[in-house]
């Protein structure tokens, strides 16, 4: 009797020997190889280069996967614009991370050339994904020769990439000469001046012995110079003492 109770008292003690053993395993081994394996937070690579995400990516214990290139507005071109899963998501260790780079926007605004010459205008254009269309020229008294008055469409536009944009040049202030007014009266003067294309100035009247009343007597500018279409010119009237 007393051999077998030794002989069963032994059994029982390998037996809880021998599984607190595989419990001990299974906390020191298993378990942490599980946990570690399922306990990985996805990091947000949005904005980020591939290469700066690959990096993040692997130093949280994930891959990478490029899955392709896609217009978007709000992120500059080259740039990560979507991942999945989302950031914040929880997975399992050496799990894949999908990203897509940004291809921009197709839409592009058009820049303000207003002053440019046409090379440089060109040359901006052709920097953002645009095009000189249509040239065209008209005068214009503000604007130098042959620089941009403006385009069509206008500055401030979004159009498509590759669009065309047309220009209108300045053909500068037409200069032509000034017709002689002196020995005139002053409303054929004014008749004159309007149809060569300029405007009525100041005018003035001084005492004269040598004109007539209401005839023109000086102008300003002179006759046979040139001025800009348009521009007024004075007129000094002959009158009598009161």
């Amino acid at each position: 009797m007393y051999y077998n109770g030794a002989k069963i008292f032994l059994i029982s003690f390998l037996v809880s020997l021998f599984t607190s053993i595989i419990v001990c395993a299974v906390f020191f081994f298993v378990i942490p190889r599980t946990s570690a394996g399922a306990d990985r937070m996805v990091p947000d690579l949005v904005g980020s280069t591939p290469e700066q995400a690959r990096m993040i990516a692997e130093s949280k214990g994930l891959l990478l996967v490029v899955g392709g290139e896609e217009e978007n507005k709000k992120v500059p071109e080259n740039l990560i614009c979507r991942q999945t899963p989302l950031p914040g998501s929880v997975v399992r260790s050496k799990s894949t991370v999908t990203v897509f780079i940004s291809r921009g926007s197709n839409e592009i605004e058009v820049p303000d050339l207003k002053g440019m010459g046409l090379s440089e205008a060109t040359v901006r254009l052709s920097q953002l994904g645009l095009k000189i269309g249509a040239v065209k020229s008209e005068e214009n008294l503000q604007i130098p020769k042959d620089k941009i008055i403006s385009t069509e469409p206008m500055a401030g536009i979004k159009v498509k990439k590759g669009s065309a944009i047309s220009v209108i040049l300045s053909q500068g202030a037409e200069l032509i000469r000034v017709p002689r007014l002196i020995g005139k009266s002053l409303s054929t003067a004014k008749r004159i001046i309007e149809e060569k294309g300029f405007a009525v100035g100041k005018v003035t009247y001084e005492v004269s012995t040598e004109y007539n009343v209401g005839i023109v007597m000086r102008q300003h500018p002179g006759a046979r110079k040139k001025a800009k279409k348009g521009s007024k010119i004075d007129l000094v009237v002959a009158t009598v003492l009161e």
